[in-house]
């Protein structure tokens, strides 16, 4: 069968939305809207690395004003702390919280359980090549977006 690169996209389109959907579904005690999860999840994957609401936005594809409101509602929440950058006044750098916790710890488990669901009937060292090559991809996405090649500097 003829795979087209569509169809790719479509696999990775959907994969990202029963993400989500689980997520939402399995974090709803904690009442957090969809753009909080996503927040959270961003975070607690990628601080301190990437710590920033332009980070999120960035990285995400959302737009900055859904991030603020999401980091804000947070941060009124408990679960986030924002610090000013000691070089840069304006970048604010976001935490978790002592509060976020038992999100955090729910996080963990959670992400190995949603990829042994999506894993399923997948021998292990086919999905680890999958997530390595996906790893691949989004590197070659990133580097044609920004148009940044890691081969250019040194």
């Amino acid at each position: 069968m003829y795979r087209t690169p569509g169809m790719y996209m479509e696999a990775l389109r959907r994969l990202d939305k029963a993400y989500r959907r689980y997520f939402q579904h399995e974090l709803r005690a904690f009442a957090l809207t969809p753009g909080e999860v996503t927040a959270l999840l961003f975070l607690y994957n990628n601080a301190p690395h990437l710590d920033t609401a332009t980070d999120i936005a960035r990285c995400k594809g959302l737009s900055k004003a859904l991030v603020a409101r999401s980091v804000e509602s947070l941060q009124q929440k408990g679960y986030l702390t924002a610090e000013r950058d000691r070089r840069d006044r304006r970048v604010v750098h976001l935490a978790l919280s002592e509060k976020s916790r038992p999100i955090s710890r729910e996080i963990g488990q959670k992400q190995d359980d949603i990829l042994q669901k999506l894993g399923e009937g997948i021998a292990p060292g086919e999905l680890e090549a999958a997530l390595q090559t996906l790893e691949r991809l989004s590197e070659n996405a990133r580097k044609y977006l920004t148009g940044v090649s890691d081969d250019a500097q040194d």
